[in-house]
Parts: C-alpha cells; sequence; structure tokens
C-alpha cells in the first residue's frame, strides 16, 4: 500500500529538521564530546574485562595444574592440619635441606660403598652417640625392623615382657605381637596390676623389654642378682637431652635419659621429633650390636647407605641447631606466632564466598593420638557453604597438596602447629580463601 502524501511529507520534514541539526555547531560539540567519554571510559572498562579475565584464567590455570599433578605425582605434599604429628596419613614435615642433600649423593650411584662406606657410616654414627660407655648403632630400614634386629638376640638370651608392661605401639600392635616372624613366641610373666621381683623367677639370663607410648613417663626396673639386660622402645623420642623446657622437650624422652638411667638397648625412630628418614635405631650394648649385625638376617633389615647418611647428618645438625630440624623448629613456634597466623588465616577465609564460617579456637597439639605429649596450639573451625564436615575432609585429602584435617559437628578443625608458615598460602587457598594473599610471618 501506497504512503498518503501527508506522512512522506511529515517524513521529509523531520529528515531536513535532523539534518539542520546535526549542521549545528552546539550539535556538532556536544556529539564530540560525548565521543571523548566514551572513549576515556573504553581503557577502563577493557583494563577490568581483561583483569577480570586474568584472574579467571589463573583461578582455571590452578585448577588444571592441581588436576595434571593430583593423577601423576607419586609423591603428594601434605599439610598437617590434623594436630597430631605422628597420624596415619604422615607427619606432613619435610627433613632438613642439608639431611636431604646427603642423601642424594649417594642415591646418584656415583660414590664408594660398600665395606668403606660402612665403615666410614659406622665411625661416624659412632660419634654422635649421647652416652659414654661400650655403646654401638645399628640402623634398620624402619621402626618396624629395629624390633626384629633386637629379636635376633633371641639365641643369646629370652626376650620377656611383663603384661603390666603390654602397652599397644603407635602402630597399633601390641607390644608382645611387634617383633615379627623372627620371634613368633615372647615370654609374658607377671599379671597386669604391678610389677614384682618373683615375677621373674626361673628366667636365668634374659632381656625384659619395655616401651613408652605416652601414658606415663618410663621407668627402669631393680633386677638385682639377675643375669638381667633392658631394652626400652621409644616411638617417640629424641637422641640427646632437651637442655630448655622452653618448648617442652624435656617432656620427651630420649635415648641418652635412658641410657644413663642403665638401660642396655634403646630403639627409636629416625621420623618423627627425631627429624631423619624413615629408619629404626638400636643403640645398645657393643657386644650384643655386633652380634646383631653379623646375622645372616642383618643385611634383609639393614639400612641403606642413603639413608644412615641422611640420620648422621641429621643427629650432626640436630646436635649444632635444633631449629635447623624442621621438626624441631615446629615444636619451638610461639603460641603468639601461632594465634596471628590463625587470625590471619581467618581474615582470608571469611572473603570467599564458599566458607559460612571461621573460629579460631586454642586446643593442644599432640605427637600422638593418645600420648600424654601436648603443646600449645591454634586451630581454626571452618564451616563450608555446601559440603558436609566429612565430604569436606575426604576432598581435602584427595587434592593436591593433599590437607589432612579433623571434623568437628559441621565444621572441619585445621591446627596450624605442624603446618610451617611459609605454607599459609597453600593451605588457605586449599581450603578456598580469597585470591589476595595476605603475608604470613
Amino acid at each position: 500500500m501506497a504512503l498518503p502524501p501527508w506522512t512522506i511529507e511529515l517524513l521529509r520534514r523531520g529528515i531536513t529538521d535532523v539534518a539542520r541539526k546535526a549542521s549545528e555547531p552546539e550539535t556538532i560539540e556536544k556529539i564530540k564530546n560525548q565521543a571523548t567519554e566514551i572513549l576515556q571510559d573504553l581503557p577502563q572498562t577493557a583494563a577490568k574485562s581483561i583483569d577480570a579475565m586474568m584472574r579467571t584464567a589463573e583461578v582455571s590455570k590452578k585448577t588444571v595444574e592441581r588436576w595434571s599433578r593430583k593423577h601423576t605425582a607419586l609423591a603428594v605434599p601434605l599439610l598437617n592440619g590434623s594436630g597430631v604429628l605422628m597420624n596415619e596419613h604422615g607427619a606432613g614435615v619435610p627433613i632438613a635441606p642439608q639431611v636431604s642433600e646427603a642423601g642424594y649423593e649417594l642415591l646418584m650411584g656415583d660414590s664408594v660403598t660398600g665395606v668403606s662406606m660402612d665403615e666410614r657410616l659406622s665411625r661416624r654414627l659412632q660419634r654422635l652417640l649421647p652416652a659414654s660407655g661400650d655403646y654401638s648403632i645399628a640402623v634398620t630400614s624402619n621402626f618396624s625392623s629395629a624390633l626384629t634386629g633386637l629379636a635376633l638376640l633371641v639365641d643369646e638370651r629370652q626376650l620377656v615382657v611383663h603384661r603390666s608392661q603390654a602397652v599397644r605401639l603407635p602402630n597399633g600392635r601390641a607390644l608382645p605381637d611387634a617383633f615379627g616372624m623372627f620371634l613368633p613366641v615372647i615370654q609374658e610373666v607377671g599379671s597386669r596390676d604391678n610389677i614384682l621381683p618373683q615375677d621373674f623367677d626361673g628366667l636365668d639370663s634374659f632381656c625384659v623389654v619395655m616401651a613408652d607410648v605416652g601414658e606415663q613417663p618410663l621407668e627402669l626396673l631393680e633386677l638385682p642378682g639377675r643375669d638381667a639386660m633392658q631394652a626400652v622402645i621409644l616411638p617417640v623420642a629424641t637422641l640427646g637431652q632437651a637442655e630448655s623446657d622452653a618448648s617442652g622437650l624435656t617432656e620427651i624422652p630420649s635415648a641418652e635419659s635412658m641410657l644413663v638411667a642403665g638401660a642396655d638397648f634403646v630403639i627409636l625412630s629416625g621420623q618423627g621429633v627425631l627429624g631423619g628418614p624413615e629408619c629404626g635405631i638400636i643403640i645398645g650394648r657393643k657386644p650384643q650390636i655386633e652380634s646383631i649385625k653379623a646375622s645372616r638376617v642383618w643385611p634383609s633389615i639393614a639400612a641403606g647407605d642413603a639413608a644412615q647418611a641422611m640420620l648422621a647428618m641429621t643427629l650432626e645438625v640436630a646436635a649444632s641447631d635444633p631449629d635447623e630440624i624442621p621438626a624441631l623448629a615446629l615444636l619451638n613456634t610461639s603460641e603468639e606466632n601461632l594465634r596471628g597466623r590463625a587470625e590471619r588465616l581467618a581474615t582470608r577465609l571469611s572473603g570467599s564466598d564458599s566458607i559460612r564460617n571461621v573460629q579460631i579456637t586454642a586446643e593442644k597439639a599432640r605427637l600422638t593420638r593418645d600420648g600424654r605429649w601436648c603443646f600449645a596450639s591454634r586451630q581454626i573451625r571452618v564451616t563450608h557453604e555446601s559440603l558436609t564436615a566429612q565430604d569436606w575432609q575426604s576432598k581435602l585429602m584427595g587434592d593436591m597438596p593433599a590437607v589432612a584435617v579433623e571434623c568437628s559437628g559441621d565444621a572441619i578443625c585445621v591446627d596450624l602447629r605442624w603446618i610451617s608458615a611459609s605454607d599459609d598460602n597453600r593451605l588457605a587457598e586449599a581450603l578456598g580463601g580469597t585470591i589476595n594473599a595476605v603475608p604470613s610471618s
């Protein structure tokens, strides 16, 4: 249908009016000003958009990296927020750099090994023994194999456990059952109530085995007139006695204190508060230690050269500067330091949309779950917006790095005692903290 003449006239007048206004200087100036404002805003808008894109890309990159490492890595880093140093997931505390370097040099395979290396390591370890006397040291591949090494003495004298000392070790095994296949039967004597001298009647030449698992300080037995030796098992121990009780280290048993008290053998772990590699350590009377090392079984349970070198370096560093051992440095971390870190982490986590609630608590941290060794600490108690505490706990253990936490009602509880301050950023990111890091001291 054709447009009416009056409609065509209106359109013509409108176009003429627009053209006239567009040619006016005032209109041209107004358009130029608006265009200038738009051009000035463009860089800021673009910058904001680019910044948002970069943040998103960074988060995506980290997600991809975590996924990639999670599915390819054999060794998964652990942040131990469980509050228990020796827990089922691992301590999460590294060994000192100089210790790892000592092992790395031997693992390279271009060093002298064999008898000459054994002699060199033995002399170096011998110099580090904490007490004077005719003692020697044997290093096994792990703590359990150290118990097996002690069991090799059964041909010389009966190993005996008093029933009042039939405690359960941190690995879950009862003391009489912990000696492995080489000692299927261990002699048990006495009752669970107390120890009496007559409990050992009928035994000619024997070695009493006891363990300090943290229930109460261990005291050696009085066995006058008997051909008896005493072996002390210390799942948690240092080599030498602590000089100061500022960190509570004097509450931790030491091989030196037991030997000075009269023990003939001390068995301890290279890990944990000792701060060394995975290994077992037997310190005892030299003739018996040499007998253990001369056994045909010994090569199958002995630690390798690298582990022995790392242990020797650990003991040397601990003797000169204990704070160079990460585990001991964490033990010496002040309560004020932990409180400040907890406050900063709580502030950072509270800014995340995925976190519903954050609280700071002050429960004790532990060396073992049931032991008497407790230390002042700080925790952050965090509730997730959508995950249950149990689901979040499982997710954190399966992530990269893995984070060990405890559940507390509808929240998870992250203890800072066994986490280095340098790992606070990684911890916050793992928990879903805000992107902007808050420096930790």
